[in-house]
């Protein structure tokens, strides 16, 4: 279905074969220069600050692609649409700036929808770039002629399609102004073939000025003096902090703010590592009881959506008092009345209650409500200390993450994927530095493991990545670890192969072949060692650590294919992780 473009390997690819800029004369006029399309769209995105492209070459834009790599600009190409989309709002993320996806039409447009949603869910900023139908046969059933922009703009802030040559420049300046304004969030141009190949005079072509810096919005300082008060008066307060506040890089304003205030936190999985988790504040362990006995909460860059059950009794205290930081004022009370509201940027909204604790103190120090969380906190650590350690020879979760958690440098970068892999993962292994843990987020979107790892070692080619995956949630994205061995970046991925999807559900149906289960003990580190990469087949727990030894100092793209015990779970919680009839646990 595509013309042959060939897929990107690291090394330049071969120049452009269609003109990127041409000359014109008459006996009239002295001659013009004309630029195509696609230079237009590649020095578009160089001027917005753009170093980095998630690609799947082919028709209609190959001329983009290939022009891009011909410049020596960076491009990773995928096999799958999905995983460009995906790797690109990680890089997004990673960086606090728009990553890029382009894709080409059709069906190839429509790979990348499920990595909109999820950038949707997540509030991460995505500018999708596909290619499309020529205009001229809309309507007609032209080669993979599909309604793109319908189908994209429901989970896209901002949707465009390039109906002029020359506007092309025009119309990525203001994605990128979209994609990166206010509440973040993914943004798609429609770019029809023939706009693509097509030539414009470059003297009639406008140069925006590039997108500026996204502003950081301060709250009004009247309303931090009353969020102080309120927070002043509380005597179980809880601070929660969110991906939000990750995304602002407001880990040092954080940090600030808890040692003044001694305020007991915790984070969501993707605000681990904003602040230290040794700092003595640091209640996570203690989570459960945390939410439910806080009678205060400071809610920073994290919403009250099914991953903190919607503010809801029995989870939360039916009265507990909310201060909420949102950059999107809409957000603010949703699901839960908020006694005070800043809408702000969480950097700058933090930094301005640091400044006001002068005037305004709030400090809890030692106190009985810390005293009870830190004390469930070492009842779960204990709970779970058996399993940590167990030597059974059929192998669970704990006893992995354990050797996982004492071998990993403190500046490791972790993806998970996979609900009780990513769940269990969160309670084992620490994070030391923000934005060093990414998972599935909101979405709940299975099968962002390997797309994410790709661009953490991307941005981070000098930090070891690991990623954690169950053998279902490996197998959505799995043959990309091949363009991880292609592009030499050494991640290591470690596979919890327990052969299933859901043991929950399996334990209640009665069939020798249960719809829940998958072939046993396949051999994922020998389809790594075949794409050019490390492969670790481990059997027993004792195994486990040479292994992650091994496969780190390889330096290949690697994984640790470990069998481990297809009943193994989770310890027993006293709230089920999704309130939902007829759930499943995910694992």
């Amino acid at each position: 279905m595509f013309r042959g473009i060939r897929l990107l390997a690291p090394e330049p690819a071969p120049p452009v074969k269609c003109p990127v800029r041409a000359a014109k004369s008459s006996i009239w006029s002295v001659a013009m220069a004309e630029i195509s399309g696609a230079q237009l769209v590649i020095d578009s995105l160089r001027r917005e600050g753009v170093d980095t492209i998630y690609v799947l070459p082919g028709d209609p834009v190959g001329d983009i692609v290939n022009g891009w790599a011909s410049a020596g600009h960076k491009a990773i190409a995928v096999r799958h649409e999905q995983v460009a989309c995906m790797a690109a709002q990680a890089h997004s993320y990673l960086t606090r700036s728009v990553g890029v996806c382009i894709a080409a039409s059709g069906v190839g447009q429509t790979n990348t929808l499920t990595g909109i949603a999820n950038a949707y869910s997540n509030c991460w900023p995505l500018l999708v770039i596909g290619g499309s139908a020529e205009l001229r046969r809309r309507n007609m059933g032209d080669f993979q002629e599909l309604p793109q922009v319908e189908t994209t703009a429901p989970i896209c802030k901002w949707t465009a399609t390039v109906d002029s040559i020359s506007r092309i420049p025009t119309l990525i300046n203001v994605a990128m102004k979209q994609a990166m304004s206010g509440r973040p969030g993914p943004v798609y141009i429609d770019l029809p073939a023939e706009m693509i190949s097509g030539l414009v005079d470059e003297a009639n072509v406008p140069i925006p000025q590039p997108a500026p810096e996204p502003a950081r919005p301060l709250a009004d300082p009247q309303e931090i003096k009353k969020a102080l008060e309120v927070l002043a008066e509380a005597e179980r307060p809880l601070l929660i902090v969110g991906k939000g506040a990750a995304w602002s890089w407001a880990e040092d304003e954080l940090l600030q703010f808890v040692d003044r205030t001694q305020i007991p936190f915790l984070t969501s999985p993707m605000g681990m590592g904003m602040l230290p988790p040794e700092h003595p504040m640091n209640v996570s362990a203690a989570r459960t009881q945390a939410l439910k006995g806080a009678d205060t909460i400071l809610m920073v860059g994290a919403r009250f959506n099914w991953l903190f059950h919607f503010g809801q009794p029995p989870r939360f205290a039916p009265d507990f008092k909310l201060v909420q930081i949102d950059i999107e004022g809409t957000e603010i009370g949703t699901n839960v009345p908020a006694t005070v509201g800043l809408v702000g940027d969480a950097k700058m909204v933090i930094g301005q209650m640091v400044s006001a604790l002068d005037d305004v103190p709030v400090s809890y120090g030692e106190s009985a409500w810390l005293s009870e969380l830190n004390a469930k906190s070492t009842e779960n650590a204990e709970a779970i200390e058996p399993m940590l350690n167990s030597d059974a020879s059929s192998i669970g979760y704990y006893r992995i993450l354990k050797e996982i958690r004492d071998y990993l440098p403190k500046d490791a970068i972790i993806v998970a994927d996979g609900a009780s892999t990513m769940d269990i993962s969160r309670q084992v292994v620490p994070v030391w530095y923000p934005r060093h843990r990414l998972d599935a987020g909101v979405a709940g979107c299975v099968g962002t493991g390997v797309p994410f790892a790709i661009a953490s070692q991307v941005v981070h080619p000098d930090k070891p990545v690991i990623c954690l995956q169950g053998d279902w949630a490996f197998g959505f994205n799995g043959m990309d670890i091949e363009t991880a061995a292609r592009f030499k970046l050494p991640i290591v991925w470690v596979i919890f192969q327990n052969a299933n999807i859901d043991k929950w559900v399996r334990t209640h149906v009665d069939k020798e072949e249960d719809p829940n289960d998958f072939t046993p003990n396949l051999r994922f580190d020998v389809m790594m060692e075949a794409l050019g990469g490390h492969g670790e087949f481990v059997q027993g727990p004792e195994e486990i650590r040479p292994a992650l030894e091994r496969a780190f100092s390889s330096g290949k793209a690697s994984v640790v294919n470990v069998i481990m015990d297809p009943g193994a779970g989770r310890r027993q919680q006293q709230f089920a992780w999704l309130a939902r009839e007829g759930r499943m646990g995910y694992s």
